[in-house]
């Protein structure tokens, strides 16, 4: 279990923080890393919203992936990063997002992303998305958010 109290918090938000980081190039080239075209609009909205939230906490995050192409899905299942075959990813329809460290990558404690997870959750809340969190899954993928209802709400991509 994450342990909050005597400043836990404090301590596991400093060590993700990097303000120099937020202000410099390769961080604003980053937010443009993440296909978005024709993405659904609450995951797009979302994930600007979460990067934009963890800026002001001087968090570094930016969207790593939106789409994946059912190639690069086969690829990471069969890497084992994803329990998801090829048309079984919300990724695969513009349903998910990943939100990644800028300096860091995925390289987070649990209790680091934790903060994450708590942003997303409340930025979902006030927002209205419904959206789940990765961090909560026993196949633990804690930069990962999707859709509740991915498969009611997917896109077919053209092209």
């Amino acid at each position: 279990m994450t342990d909050y109290a005597n400043g836990g918090l404090r301590q596991y938000l400093a060590a993700i923080t990097d303000r120099k980081f937020c202000e410099g190039v390769k961080y604003s080239d980053q937010q443009l890393r993440a296909d978005r075209a024709g993405a659904h609009p609450d995951v797009i909205e979302f994930g600007r919203l979460l990067v934009k939230r963890m800026r002001r906490l001087n968090v570094p995050m930016y969207e790593h992936c939106m789409w994946r192409t059912m190639a690069d899905q086969q690829a990471a299942y069969v890497l084992g990063n994803s329990k998801a075959k090829p048309g079984q990813s919300p990724h695969n329809f513009g349903c998910a997002v990943d939100v990644i460290h800028g300096v860091r990558g995925w390289q987070l404690s649990a209790a680091q992303w934790s903060i994450v997870g708590h942003v997303g959750k409340e930025l979902a809340a006030q927002r209205g998305f419904k959206m789940i969190w990765g961090g909560d899954w026993k196949f633990y993928d804690p930069a990962h958010w999707e859709l509740t209802e991915w498969r009611a709400k997917k896109i077919e991509r053209i092209g």
